[in-house]
């Protein structure tokens, strides 16, 4: 099991802002140009997201949207076996794909982080008090798959702090694992 450093992540982050930061913009622009279909902003990101990538590519679409719902083509993306990629990965598929409750949900890997989501929380209640640390792990096995788990804040449904483990598979898919639960609250966004 890997941990990814501070810097392993925060470069990811920083590939992640600054394709939204692109995507953005290529979408005024290209809005103020001519009309777009609903789907192009998507587009636009995706492409952005892959270009600013440290690890992760695409050898065709990405995704397919049917009846208003958007399925990644897992089988597409060309992911480098490290721990720093396969995070990146998911935290792109996750905006690719991304549900409402994605939309509220936040990756924590610093104390300050966790201390924050705390404050947030309505009549908190903290099931686990020793967190040894917050960073991602990701455990590369020998047949190409994966484990990942990565510590989240969510207001979806409820407040939640959790410990979620996700597995992905050889055809690049992730599957939802297991959490352990670290905190909760009783707010929440019903989505």
């Amino acid at each position: 099991m890997s941990t990814l450093s501070r810097e392993e992540v925060d470069r990811v982050r920083g590939n992640l802002a600054a394709a939204h930061l692109r995507a953005a913009q290529e979408f005024r622009e290209a809005f103020a140009a001519h009309p777009l279909p609903a789907t192009a902003y998507l587009e636009i990101l995706e492409n952005a997201l892959i270009e600013e990538a440290g690890g992760v590519r695409l050898t065709g679409r990405g995704y397919t949207i049917a009846d208003n719902v958007i399925a990644p083509l897992y089988e597409n993306f060309d992911i480098d076996r490290t721990p720093a990629a396969i995070f990146e990965y998911w935290l792109i598929i996750s905006e690719i794909a991304g549900s409402a409750s994605w939309r509220m949900t936040r990756v924590i890997t610093t104390r300050d982080e966790y201390d924050e989501a705390l404050r947030r929380m309505q009549d908190l209640q903290i099931v686990r008090a020793l967190v040894a640390s917050f960073l991602p792990t990701v455990e590369i096995r020998d047949d190409g798959t994966a484990m990942l788990q990565a510590t989240v804040y969510t207001r979806a449904q409820e407040e939640r702090v959790e410990r979620r483990t996700l597995f992905l598979d050889t055809s690049n898919e992730f599957h939802f694992h297991g959490r352990e639960l670290i905190a909760e609250g009783r707010g929440g966004v019903h989505v």
